[in-house]
């Protein structure tokens, strides 16, 4: 990632917030845990860990060797139900729209440079994303192994399995 870029991104900041909070909304939540007014909570944070994974040697040079083998998002949730897979899609989608439209001013690169930039920008946030969503797809432990099962056995809408579902349904 470009110096030059990086930091014609970060004065973006706001916008990309705002874009993927706006993109959020317009999905519906599949779970309570989805619920955009609470995931908006995550997104300064995870803004923050995004440009501190580029300020960190180690994760770009492990990145660069490492990088992450699927293009989309959620692709290892079994259920489907993770509520950071939307939140990541629309941040995902968000990102992509403020970074490509970063005036060439602000970073006086040439189109070939500037794509490379865009294009690792989009690998780091998918590597955020997958290191996300799997540490809460650790938590769940709900693997099903058909889609009969994700709707445990109703062959209907999946039903999130945490604890705090059954309860507050019992």
């Amino acid at each position: 990632m470009k110096k030059a870029y990086l930091e014609a991104l970060e004065a973006h900041r706001p916008d990309i917030r705002r874009k993927w909070e706006l993109l959020l909304r317009a999905a519906p939540p599949t779970t309570p845990l989805g619920n955009p007014d609470t995931l908006v909570y995550l997104m300064d944070e995870t803004i923050e860990q995004l440009f501190s994974l580029f300020r960190s040697k180690s994760a770009h040079a492990w990145l660069t060797r490492h990088p992450p083998t699927a293009r989309l998002i959620g692709n290892g949730c079994h259920c489907r139900l993770n509520p950071l897979i939307n939140y990541f899609i629309a941040g995902q989608a968000a990102v992509a729209f403020v970074a490509q439209a970063v005036p060439r001013s602000k970073h006086h690169l040439d189109d070939v440079a500037a794509t490379g930039c865009v294009d690792e920008l989009m690998t780091t946030f998918r590597f955020l994303a997958h290191r996300e969503i799997n540490a809460f797809c650790e938590v769940c432990h709900y693997p099903p192994a058909t889609p009969r099962a994700a709707g445990n056995g109703s062959g209907g809408k999946p039903v999130c399995p945490l604890p705090w579902q059954r309860t507050a349904s019992a």
